[in-house]
């Protein structure tokens, strides 16, 4: 596992903002598929896929800026 983790951050150390937004585009390409194919599922369950997509965006909104206010202070 640490062998896993050395690479990852070797392949992360050379990654630009363009390979992040390509990646960024793949994933939100891939859960659209996933909404069109899956339409039935997510549409019963719609809620709980909200809140998880709210708590999981608080949670980054705060570690961010957190980050950034704990390091000007």
């Amino acid at each position: 596992m640490k062998r896993l983790m050395q690479k990852i951050e070797s392949v992360m150390a050379h990654t630009t903002m363009f390979d992040i937004g390509v990646l960024k585009l793949c994933l939100l390409a891939l859960g659209i598929i996933f909404g069109v194919y899956f339409v039935n599922f997510f549409s019963n369950i719609l809620l709980i896929v909200w809140l998880i997509f709210g708590l999981t965006w608080l949670y980054i909104v705060i570690k961010v800026f957190g980050f950034y206010w704990n390091k000007s202070t």
